[in-house]
Order: C-alpha cells, then sequence, then structure tokens
C-alpha cells in the first residue's frame, strides 16, 4: 500500500495538471484544480499517518533515471537556445556528460535503483508541500481569475499555468522523498524548470529576464548536485550513490556540492538575485515556489545531511553563511517599500536562519531549524496570499499606499496582521523558533551577534509594516470585502492554521520537533530531556493576555463616535468642510498632510549592502573550499 501512496504523491498532481491544461477554461478546469487540491491534502495526510517506509525499486531504475535526465536536458538546452543563454547551454551539457559518466563508471552497488524514503524529516516536508501547497493551488483559482483580466497580451493563459502549478507539487514531492543521488537531482532539475516556466508565465520583457536569471542560478546548483552524485557514486568507501549514503568523512566532497546545490535553490547569498526578481511571478507562485516549498529544498537537504556531519569544521563555514544571509537580508528588508519584496528578503533570511542551525550541529539547533521550516511555510504562504488579494484589490503592492486599507478592506487586512503577528510575538512558531536558534548559537560568538541582529532587525520591519496597514481615519461602520470563494477559503485555512500552530505550539514542540532531531542524531530517549526544557513556560497565559487585550480594543472602538474625533494639527490652519487632512501653508497655498514611513534609505541602502555582503558571502564560500581541502 505505501509504494502505491508514495507513487500517486509524484503522479497524481502530473495527472490532475494534465487535465487541467487540456479540460476548457471555466468550471471544469477549476473543478479539477479543486479537487486536485482536496485529494493531495488527503493522501499527504494519510502517508503521513503510515509510519517510516522504504520503497526500492529494480534494476531498470538506473537506465531509467538516465533516460529522464536526457529528456529535461533537452528542455533545458532547447530553452537556452531561445532564450539565447550560452552560459545555460554549456553547463546543461555538462550535466549530461557526467550523468552519462556516472552511470558508466559507478562502482558496483552503487545503483540500487530509485530508493524513496519516508522518515520523519521527509514526512515533515511532504506535509508542507501536500497540505500548504494544495491551499495555494486552490487559492489560484479565484487569482487566476481576476489576473486574467489584466494580464498582457503574451500571457500563455491559465491552462498550462496550472499544469506547471500543480505538477510542481508532484515534483517538489519527488525531491523530498528521493534518496538516490541521481534520481533526486531530476526532481530538483525538474523543480527548477518549473519555476523558469511559472516566472516567466507573463511573458513580459522582464519577466522572461527573472525567468531566465532564475533558470540561470538554479542550473549552476544543479550542476553542483550532478557532481554530488557523481563522486559518491563513483566513491570507492562502500557508498550506493544514495543520500543516506553521505555519511562518512571521506565523502566530504559531494556533501560539499550539495551545500552548493542547497545555497543557489534557497537564495543564499551571493545566488539570491533570483528569488528577488521572481517576485515578478503571479502571486500564487510566489507563494506556492518561493516561499513554501520550493526553496525549502535547498534547507532540507542540508538538514537532512547535517547530523552525519555535525562537528565537521567545514559546517561551521555552512553555518556562518546561512547566519551571515539571515543578518544582511533583514537588513535590507528594512530599506524595502514593495510588500513582495519585504516578504522575499525575509524569505531568504529565514531559510539562512535554518541552514544555520543546521550547520551549528546539535538537536537544539535542528530542533529550531525544523520548527522554523514548518511555520514559516504557514505564515509566509499567508503573507504571500494576502498581499496578493491587496494588490488586486488596490491595484499596488507598495506598503505606503497599503495605509488605510483596514477601512477598504478589514477581513483581509485583519488576517494580514494575524500573518505578520504570527512573525514577531509569542506564542506563535517562529519567534520560539528563533529563541530557540539564538540559544542555540551561545557556543558561536559569531553567529550569535549575526542571528541577535537578524532577529532585532526582523521585529523593526514587521512592525513598520503592521502599523502601517492599521492607519485609518474614523469610520462609523465598515463593509466586508467580497472576494472569489476559493481565495478568501484559502487564507482562512492558513490563518486557521497559524493560530492553531501558536495554541499547540508545545505539544508539536515535545511531540514532534525534539523526536524528529533526537531520531536524526541517534539520542536514547533518557537524552531528551535538557530538549524538553528549553520550553518550559505555559502557553495559555499568553494567549489569555492576547485575546483579553483584543477584547478590550474592540469594546474600546465600539465606544468611539464621530464626536470624540477631532483633526489633528497640521502645521497650519486646517481647512474646514473636508474629510482630508489639508491645511494653509506657506503663501497661504493649501497643502495635505502626508505621513510616510521610515526607510533608512541612507544606512539599509540596497545596492551598496548587496554589492559589499555578496562579496563577502563568495569569500565564505572560497573559504568553504578551502576548508574542505585542508581535510
Amino acid at each position: 500500500m505505501t509504494p502505491l501512496l508514495l507513487s500517486l504523491l509524484v503522479v497524481a498532481p502530473v495527472v490532475f495538471g494534465a487535465l487541467a491544461w487540456f479540460l476548457p477554461d471555466g468550471k471544469a478546469r477549476k473543478g479539477v484544480v479543486a479537487f486536485s487540491a482536496i485529494f493531495m491534502i488527503a493522501l499527504g495526510i494519510f502517508t503521513a499517518t503510515q509510519g517510516a517506509f522504504h520503497y526500492e525499486l529494480g534494476s531498470w531504475a538506473g537506465p531509467a533515471s538516465l533516460l529522464l535526465e536526457a529528456a529535461i536536458m533537452a528542455l533545458v538546452l532547447g530553452i537556452a537556445v531561445k532564450v539565447r543563454s550560452w552560459p545555460i547551454g554549456i553547463m546543461v551539457i555538462f550535466q549530461l556528460v557526467v550523468a552519462v559518466a556516472e552511470h558508466v563508471m559507478a562502482h558496483e552497488g552503487a545503483e540500487h535503483g530509485v530508493l524513496f524514503i519516508l522518515d520523519p524529516l521527509s514526512t515533515i516536508l511532504m506535509l508542507t508541500v501536500s497540505v500548504v501547497g494544495s491551499v495555494i493551488v486552490y487559492y489560484a483559482i479565484g487569482y487566476m481569475d481576476v489576473h486574467a483580466h489584466h494580464a498582457p497580451p503574451t500571457n500563455a493563459g491559465n491552462g498550462r499555468f496550472f499544469f506547471i502549478l500543480i505538477g510542481f507539487l508532484g515534483m517538489m514531492n519527488g525531491l523530498v522523498l528521493a534518496d538516490n543521488l541521481r534520481w533526486l537531482t531530476i526532481f530538483w532539475e525538474a523543480t527548477t524548470l518549473c519555476s523558469f516556466l511559472l516566472i516567466g508565465h507573463d511573458g513580459t520583457e522582464i519577466a522572461r529576464a527573472n525567468a531566465k536569471r532564475a533558470l540561470l542560478i538554479n542550473t549552476f546548483g544543479a550542476c553542483g548536485m550532478s557532481l554530488a552524485s557523481f563522486t559518491a557514486a563513483t566513491a570507492a568507501v562502500g557508498a550506493t550513490g544514495t543520500l543516506t549514503g553521505i555519511t562518512t568523512a571521506h565523502l566530504i566532497i559531494p556533501m560539499a556540492f550539495l551545500c552548493l546545490a542547497a545555497f543557489t535553490k534557497s537564495a543564499q547569498l551571493p545566488f539570491q538575485s533570483w528569488l528577488l526578481g521572481a517576485m515578478v511571478a503571479p502571486t500564487p507562485v510566489s507563494a506556492l515556489l518561493h516561499s513554501a516549498t520550493m526553496v525549502k529544498a535547498g534547507s532540507y537537504l542540508v538538514l537532512r545531511l547535517a547530523p552525519a556531519f555535525a562537528g565537521e569544521r567545514f559546517m561551521v563555514v555552512v553555518a556562518v553563511v546561512g547566519a551571515f544571509t539571515f543578518a544582511v537580508t533583514s537588513a535590507l528588508a528594512v530599506s524595502q517599500s514593495n510588500a513582495k519584496k519585504v516578504l522575499a528578503y525575509s524569505t531568504i533570511g529565514n531559510l539562512g536562519l535554518i541552514v544555520a542551525c543546521a550547520g551549528i550541529g546539535t538537536p537544539l539547533a535542528y530542533t529550531a531549524a525544523l520548527m522554523i521550516l514548518c511555520f514559516h511555510a504557514i505564515s509566509k504562504g499567508l503573507l504571500f496570499l494576502c498581499v496578493g488579494t491587496i494588490e488586486q484589490q488596490i491595484g499596488s503592492r507598495d506598503i505606503e499606499d497599503m495605509g488605510g486599507i483596514l477601512f477598504k478592506l478589514p477581513m483581509t487586512t485583519t488576517i494580514t496582521m494575524i500573518g505578520q503577528a504570527s512573525m514577531l510575538i509569542p506564542p506563535f512558531g517562529m519567534l520560539m523558533s528563533k529563541w530557540l536558534a539564538m540559544e542555540a548559537s551561545i557556543q558561536h560568538p559569531v553567529m550569535l551577534v549575526l542571528v541577535v541582529l537578524g532577529a532585532a532587525l526582523t521585529v523593526f520591519f514587521w512592525c513598520k509594516w503592521l502599523g502601517r496597514i492599521q492607519t485609518a481615519s474614523f469610520h462609523s461602520h465598515y463593509t466586508m470585502e467580497k472576494l472569489p470563494t476559493a481565495m478568501l477559503v484559502s487564507v482562512v485555512i492558513l490563518a486557521v492554521g497559524v493560530v492553531g500552530s501558536a495554541l499547540a505550539i508545545l505539544p508539536l514542540f515535545h511531540h514532534v520537533f525534539v523526536p524528529v532531531a533526537a531520531g536524526a542524531f541517534k539520542l536514547s530517549p533518557s537524552t531528551l530531556a535538557p530538549l524538553n526544557d528549553v520550553i518550559g513556560f505555559v502557553v495559555w497565559p499568553v494567549v489569555i493576555t492576547i485575546v483579553v487585550a483584543l477584547a478590550l480594543t474592540l469594546l474600546t472602538r465600539r465606544k468611539i463616535t464621530e464626536a470624540h474625533v477631532s483633526m489633528p494639527f497640521l502645521c497650519g490652519e486646517n481647512v474646514k468642510g473636508t474629510e482630508s487632512y489639508l491645511f494653509r501653508g506657506p503663501m497661504e497655498q493649501t497643502t495635505e498632510a502626508w505621513a510616510g514611513t521610515f526607510y533608512f534609505l541612507s544606512i539599509f541602502d540596497e545596492t551598496r549592502i548587496t554589492q559589499w555582503s555578496n562579496l563577502v558571502a563568495g569569500l565564505l564560500l572560497l573559504t568553504l573550499l578551502g576548508v574542505i581541502k585542508v581535510l
């Protein structure tokens, strides 16, 4: 039964996507997309209840993997020719040569067919893809209806969009479940191809340019993945060409190549530009590929390998790269007024924090990384969907244009505030995770400073945004906005997930994350006590305090009438008979008062910080190679 379930997790989304593509636009297509989302959620949850399982195919899997990779490489090569990118073409040919060489030179025992692993770590990622990813797919039904009316003439249409979007869930599940490095590489490249097509969906010049950049950087990472598979499969140390087979210091070279691939996929410095450019894509793409799932692939890869290499010197460098990325991107987010760009920098930073925790290599740090991975997917997926809804309603994604939306879009704004609060206040999981990360980095002063700095800047830019969307003049009543059912249901589901995970933070910590970390480091049950003692507070007083504060706020708000409202002093005589903030300024000219948010552009200059931080990150990668050479 379990082999069938694992196969369905990969194949079913592709089948559903194909149906959505070929069916005519209308109720039939929407029905297929909605059913695929519900089916994948149910399948993912049911599979997770089956426990750990290993699924190995026959000897035909080796030749089949070579054929599949050749097919994907042919597609990417065709794209390289079309977009006139010789670097992509050269890297694709290089990957194909490496794949053929691996197939010919691999030592006996290196080809054991594809081995799918369903263990606690892959189960967490599979659930994230199947549940959060499917909710985002369902949201896309309503979003793309509106988007289609404003799409440029070059838009490829919704049929192909849903085929790739739904099919991506299958490719991502294959990546998470695959243990054989050759098949992992195939799914890795498939997700890169999906990303390229979805980023360039609208067909505009800027969309095509950013899609090309994403393909270039991720193809470079795929070369690292191919080299990792080749060096592991041909190593004469008993490795089997599997991810779990990379467990000894003799295989530190494959591990280094895997880290390089992970850095590119997770947009760690200096590879972050592709993820920033990807924000031009429709919101479901940003939420699915570039927040909740695909970018998690790199972090997952480092987490998968971290326990086996805990204590190695090169893992300290890996941790520093992640912590440095977290601090720098948090600083860059402070200066951004583009809401999607703030979410993008925040995503890159949190991925860096996961990498940093994995590099620290302790059960506590590993637990923190798992928590960030899960809670970030839910919260950031929700925020991306909310920003997409706001953008469609007000025609802008600029934070400065979001003043007053609490009145215009009360329901969406309230849900957005829930998502923002989940990133920075207790008892939401993201704050708890960062506390654990700081606790875990105490023994590493450099990382501790970077993590604390990044966390502080994170609080600053979230509070700025949270305050901006709450600014609204007095209104006697609020009218709820009308949203497509799919969009409304999706954001409500994720908001319930955010709140529910906060209420269940302690049970999740003690009964899910700690056991997974203990199992990864092969700890005995008796060693769990120190980890369980890290979070020992009681959640309910915090929850009760928040609920009482909200209740008092609402009661106070209901008592306010128009008689209580007075116009503020506006640097001159107020102009009467108008609801806008007008005053008589110099030379008796009527001037409108304007309030904006501080972005500290002179301090957090994006261009300057990006240039020097990319240089430092590049030097850190060279240091990583130097440490490996010494080893």
